[in-house]
C-alpha cells in the first residue's frame, strides 16, 4: 500500500463517499485506487483526490480482506465513510461492505458509464446510430436528469438488437439509487468529475501496465502521484479560504500525525544516550520529510523510504536490514517509520543495553559516551593538531571496544577492519 501524508489529510476532510477503482495489470496483479468522491472544492486536478493505493497479494476475499484493513490503520476517518462507489463486477464486494459496515456500496456512474460507451464502441453500429447513442450518453453523464436517463434507455431499446441488450445491463440507467448523488452536480461539476478521474485513471494504469517488480511498480506509482500533484494549482488540497470555520474544522485531524512525532521524539530522548538519540533524530527527520511505502509480508515488514528499500522485523521493531541498525543497533529510519505509521512509541526493549540511559555498569562506559558525543558534534578546524586528534579518536575507540559485549566488540572490530582495509589496502595488511 503507499499514502502519503497529503493523501491522508485529504481524506480526513472529505471521508463521506469513496470511490474504489480497480485496474488489472501484468501477472495477474491488480492495482486498486481510492478515491474522495463527494463534493470537494477545495480540491485542483483529478489526482488530488486519490487518497490510498494498494496492490493486493491475490484478490480472495482474505487478501482483499487485508488491504481495506491496511487503508483503515492509515485512515482513522474511515468509520465516517457512508457511500463507496464501485465498478461492475468488483471482486468479493462482501469484504468491502465488512470492511466499512456503517457504508452503502453503490454502483459507480463513473465506471458505469464508462463500462457502456466501451461496449457501443464494440458493438460496431453504423456510424449515426453510434454519434446519437455517445451524444445522449453524454448528456446523461453531464445532465443526469430522469428525462435525459429514460431517452437513453429508449435510444438503447431502439437502435440496439434485443439479443445484444442484456449485456449492456440498460436497466441501471432507470435505477435511481446509481443516480442519486450524481445528478446533484451541475453540468461543469459533472464534466470536470468524468475529465478528472478519467485521467487519473487512465495514467495510474499505464505506469502499473508497465510490468515492474512489485517494489519498482509501487515506487513508480508513488512518483507518478507526486509529479501530478506537484503540477496542480498552488491551493491544491488545501481548504478553501472563503470559509475559515470550515477550514478551522477539518484541520483537527492533522493533529493526530504531529502528535504521533513529538511522541515518538520524547520516546528517543527519554530512553535513549544523548548521542544515541542525535543519531535516531537524525534518522527521523529524513521519515518526517520522505515518502514510506510499508509493505506487509509473512515474515517481514517492507520499508522503502526514499529510494532505499529495507526489511524490518516486526517482531519487536528492533532488527533491519539496513547498514545504520547493523552497525549501531539503534532504530533506523525504517523502524521508526514503522512506529510513525502504527502510532506507537519507542521501548526500551527495541535498543541494546549499550545505548539506555542507566544501564551500563561502568562508569568509563558513560565517560565513552560522553567523549563519543563530542567527536558527533566537532567539526575540523585546521588549526588543531592532526596527533591531539587521531590520539582522542583512538582514546574513544579503545574505550568503545572495551566496555561492551562480545558479539558487540565482534561486531564493531569487523566494522573497524572493513574501514582499515579499505582505506588502507588492499595490498597492505593493517594491524588492529
Amino acid at each position: 500500500s503507499f499514502q502519503s501524508a497529503a493523501m491522508g489529510g485529504v481524506f480526513a476532510r472529505f471521508p463521506r463517499a469513496l470511490l474504489v477503482h480497480r485496474a488489472g495489470g501484468p501477472a495477474g496483479r491488480a492495482l486498486y485506487v481510492f478515491l474522495v468522491a463527494g463534493p470537494a472544492p477545495a480540491l485542483r486536478g483529478g489526482m488530488a483526490r486519490v487518497v490510498h493505493l494498494a496492490v493486493p497479494r491475490d484478490e480472495s476475499a482474505g487478501s482483499l480482506s487485508r488491504m481495506y484493513g491496511a487503508f483503515r490503520a492509515f485512515n482513522p476517518a474511515w468509520a465516517e465513510t457512508r457511500l463507496l462507489l464501485v465498478g461492475p463486477g468488483l471482486p468479493q464486494p462482501p469484504a468491502l461492505a465488512q470492511a466499512f459496515p456503517a457504508a452503502e456500496v453503490h454502483l459507480s456512474v463513473f465506471h458505469l458509464c464508462k463500462r457502456l460507451q466501451q461496449q457501443i464502441q464494440r458493438l460496431a453500429l453504423e456510424g449515426r446510430a453510434e454519434r446519437l447513442i455517445l451524444a445522449a450518453l453524454s448528456d446523461t453523464m453531464c445532465a443526469a436528469t430522469e428525462s435525459n436517463r429514460r431517452k437513453m434507455h429508449a435510444l438503447l431499446g431502439d437502435l440496439v438488437t434485443p439479443d445484444l441488450l442484456p449485456q449492456l445491463h440498460i436497466h441501471w440507467l432507470l435505477d435511481d439509487e446509481i443516480w442519486a448523488v450524481h445528478r446533484e452536480r451541475t453540468w461543469g461539476d459533472s464534466s470536470n468529475y468524468f475529465r478528472d478521474l478519467e485521467v487519473v485513471t487512465q495514467g495510474l494504469s499505464q505506469v502499473f501496465s508497465t510490468g515492474l517488480s512489485l517494489e519498482s511498480c509501487i515506487t513508480s506509482l508513488a512518483q507518478h502521484y507526486q509529479k501530478c500533484v506537484s503540477k496542480s494549482p498552488p491551493d491544491t488540497a488545501t481548504c478553501s479560504t472563503t470559509h475559515p470555520d470550515h477550514c478551522a474544522a477539518q484541520a483537527a485531524p492533522q493533529s493526530l500525525p504531529a502528535l504521533t512525532e513529538e511522541l515518538i521524539k520524547q520516546s528517543l530522548r527519554d530512553i535513549c544516550t544523548e548521542p544515541a538519540a542525535r543519531l535516531c533524530l537524525s534518522e527521523f527527520a529524513v521519515v518526517q520529510k520522505s515518502v514510506q511505502l510499508i509493505g506487509a509480508g509473512e515474515d517481514a515488514l517492507s520499508i522503502q523510504v526514499l529510494e532505499d528499500a529495507h526489511r524490518v522485523d516486526p517482531k519487536g521493531l528492533s532488527s533491519c536490514t539496513c547498514h545504520f541498525n547493523q552497525v549501531f543497533q539503534l532504530p533506523c529510519r525504517h523502524i521508526l517509520a514503522v512506529l510513525n505509521s502504527d502510532r506507537k512509541t519507542l521501548q526500551p526493549e527495541m535498543l541494546s543495553r549499550q545505548w539506555q540511559k542507566g544501564r551500563d555498569a561502568h562508569q568509563a562506559g558513560r565517560d565513552s559516551a560522553d567523549g563519543f558525543l563530542e567527536v558527533l558534534k566537532s567539526s575540523w578546524n585546521k588549526s588543531l593538531d592532526k596527533s591531539l586528534v587521531v590520539s582522542f579518536l583512538t582514546a574513544e575507540i579503545s574505550r568503545l571496544l572495551t566496555h561492551c559485549s562480545r558479539e558487540e566488540f565482534e561486531c564493531r572490530y569487523r566494522t573497524l577492519r572493513e574501514l582499515a582495509d579499505s582505506w588502507i589496502g588492499p595490498y597492505v595488511e593493517v594491524k588492529l
